[in-house]
């Protein structure tokens, strides 16, 4: 009933020498699928440094570990078509499709972003948005691959923002908490960081990169150990 969402566009692998993507191997067998998701523009940048270390953490927890630099990927805005609704696949045929793909096959995903206007960057939001399709399949067409007691995977949310508003993540965070929940991924935790602007601001807080490598860590092995009917 629900069409398998093809690979299409840009291949995402490493083979493909897609310069938005790049792939390292953990522990093989039955290591943990880790995705990270680099929402900003700015390459080398606060959020990429601090996915880069969660990253990193990650594969030396033994995850498989894999990151998208969505700039890179051609991803048409939502157009409200709601054609998804009909079988739970979007109709746009953009590199979104891989994507699509990719976060279906994850155990956790990481989305990294900046704070643009208190929210997360436009890249990353056409990605949030066409997730649309996920979420019809699990709320309109009840997939049963979307059920609560299917596949569970963990989120995580890594943020940076230029001013020290206290309000500040509050849109981000319900934003990404939702994409999440329309494709059965569990709001696992965050990093926020306010006062962070000029390009490698994360660098002066000592203690920054430290905490994103240790979250990764962190996730993977919490997903490891965590029971079997949680997971799958």
């Amino acid at each position: 009933m629900f069409p398998d969402i093809l690979l299409r566009g840009r291949r995402l692998n490493r083979s493909s020498g897609s310069p938005g993507l790049h792939l390292a191997g953990g522990k093989m067998g039955n290591a943990l699928n880790v995705l990270g998701l680099f929402g900003s523009p700015r390459r080398g940048g606060n959020t990429d440094l601090l996915l880069e270390a969660a990253l990193k953490g990650a594969e030396e927890e033994g995850g498989r570990v894999e990151g998208i630099h969505l700039c890179d990927f051609s991803i048409t805005p939502c157009r409200e078509c709601l054609a998804c609704f009909n079988n739970g696949a979007c109709v746009i045929d953009d590199e979104m499709q891989g994507i699509y793909t990719r976060l279906l096959e994850a155990d956790i995903v990481i989305l990294a972003s900046p704070i643009f206007f208190y929210g997360i960057t436009g890249w990353a939001k056409a990605m949030v948005d066409r997730c649309q399709a996920l979420w019809a399949r699990k709320y309109v067409l009840h997939d049963p691959s979307m059920k609560a007691e299917a596949k569970r995977r963990a989120g995580f949310f890594i943020s940076v923002g230029g001013t020290k508003g206290q309000r500040m993540f509050e849109g981000s965070v319900l934003t990404v908490k939702y994409f999440f929940d329309a494709f059965n991924t569990n709001y696992s935790g965050e990093l926020l960081f306010r006062g962070v602007d000029a390009c490698g601001d994360i660098q002066k807080n000592p203690d920054a990169l430290a905490q994103a490598y240790a979250a990764g860590r962190k996730l993977v092995s919490d997903l490891s150990t965590a029971p079997a009917s949680t997971r799958a």
